[in-house]
């Protein structure tokens, strides 16, 4: 897969990936700032800078305006915003590049940030907040970080409380783009069919003349954890669901391959080790995933599970049972191949979309010292051994790294912190 990532002189980075295959083409702009860029204060303003950039620009002064230049074209539009990144981009028929390219530069360096629209916007963000408190499945994950880094901004929930989003004004959300939405801290994207020469000279057009600025940068994150954490949501559900989170590496660790295949062998896919020890077996619960991730200086090692609620004590001890099991015996060969081809081909599949392909190249750009292709990332897939994982899960599955968040209609921790041990 090929790419080619260049610099501006005034610090904007430019990444591509071309895919002859393709009859689009996409231009995103990733910028490094997320939630745990923000004061307390500004709990979400990430987030709702997201939305509010699709609200009007100098050119295309509202909402509408925009929304309905895209569909006019057939276009797909969209953002998202994540611990330590926020992210826009644009997709449609390769003719359309000169006119989504310039959408998005306008939304990014030319937002109207009106006080109507900020004011009404607010309710839908409060209401967004309000979904995910009521959707379990989603907020079991921010009960979680809240318990797992307690005091710092990665413990925070992305979208921020209705305390804090109501209190942002006009002012907040310019100082917050002044500090962070600057050339050096951001990376143009493209990925799809697209004529080099017309890219080359759109990029020249609305960016060659851009200033150069300082940015503000991210706090690390402080906690000190030294023994197991255990935080219940009361919810009167019919089903419960529980996500145990552990510490682990940040982004560019050699040992995050290791993990990798280690979350494949316990939580990926319907014959993975969990999946089947605590649903196929026990018939104790819908779901059960286990997945790694990474931040700038930490990481964590997340099994989430949807469970029984009469029955999630069992289906707890099970899952640590497993970790246990992983700890003290190595993985077989025909077993871990198995895991690594999952890894492989799910990642195969996804990368035959074009924004997949480039969200990989971005993250890579944004966040590690080198940029690692597929390729290059399935060779050191297969140099894992079994005593790879057995000595990652060993450093990772410890009880001061452990915490454990369950939503459900339990007011007694008794019987869950009984077995919280691994």
């Amino acid at each position: 897969m090929n790419y080619k990532k260049s610099k501006l002189p005034n610090g904007l980075t430019i990444m591509e990936v071309p895919g002859s295959d393709a009859e689009s083409v996409v231009v995103d702009f990733f910028v490094r700032t997320g939630s745990r860029c923000e004061s307390a204060k500004e709990n979400g303003i990430s987030h709702f800078l997201e939305h509010f950039l699709f609200k009007g620009t100098k050119k295309y002064p509202s909402a509408l305006a925009i929304s309905e230049l895209i569909d006019s074209i057939g276009g797909e539009m969209n953002a998202n915003t994540g611990k330590e990144h926020t992210q826009y981009y644009i997709k449609a028929a390769s003719k359309y590049l000169p006119l989504i390219f310039e959408v998005l530069t306008d939304m990014v360096q030319c937002p109207l940030l009106d006080r109507d629209e900020l004011e009404r916007e607010k309710g839908v963000i409060v209401e967004e907040i309000n979904m995910y408190k009521d959707t379990p499945i989603a907020e079991i994950e921010n009960v979680l970080e809240s318990t797992m880094w307690p005091k710092d901004a990665l413990g925070r929930d992305i979208a921020g409380s209705k305390e804090t989003v109501t209190k942002f004004t006009k002012e907040m959300f310019m100082d917050y783009v002044s500090r962070h939405y600057q050339a050096p801290n951001m990376i143009l994207g493209i990925s799809g069919k697209y004529n080099q020469k017309q890219f080359d000279g759109l990029v020249k057009k609305y960016w060659s003349n851009h200033p150069k600025k300082n940015h503000d940068g991210w706090g690390k994150a402080l906690d000190k954890q030294s023994s197991a954490r255990l935080k219940i949501s009361f919810k009167e559900t019919e089903q419960a669901h529980m996500a145990l989170g552990f510490k682990s590496y940040a982004y560019g660790d050699p040992r995050n391959t290791a993990l990798l295949v280690l979350g494949s062998v316990l939580g990926g896919g319907m014959s993975s080790r969990l999946f089947t020890e605590v649903r196929e077996k026990r018939g104790l619960a819908y779901y059960v995933r286990a997945m790694p991730g990474s931040y700038q200086d930490t990481g964590s090692f997340t099994i989430t599970s949807g469970v029984q609620v009469d029955k999630a004590a069992e289906a707890l001890q099970v899952i640590l049972s497993e970790l246990k099991r992983i700890k003290e015996v190595p993985v077989e060969e025909r077993e871990l191949i198995k895991a690594k081809e999952y890894i492989k081909g799910k990642t195969t599949l996804a990368l035959e979309d074009n924004q997949v392909r480039l969200d990989w190249f971005l993250e890579r750009a944004a966040f590690h010292k080198k940029i690692e292709t597929p390729t290059m990332a399935f060779d050191k897939l297969d140099k894992i051994t079994a005593k790879d994982i057995q000595k990652v899960a060993n450093d990772v599955f410890k009880d001061e790294k452990l915490s454990l968040a369950i939503i459900g209609p339990y007011k007694n921790e008794k019987m869950f912190k009984k077995i919280l041990k691994v």
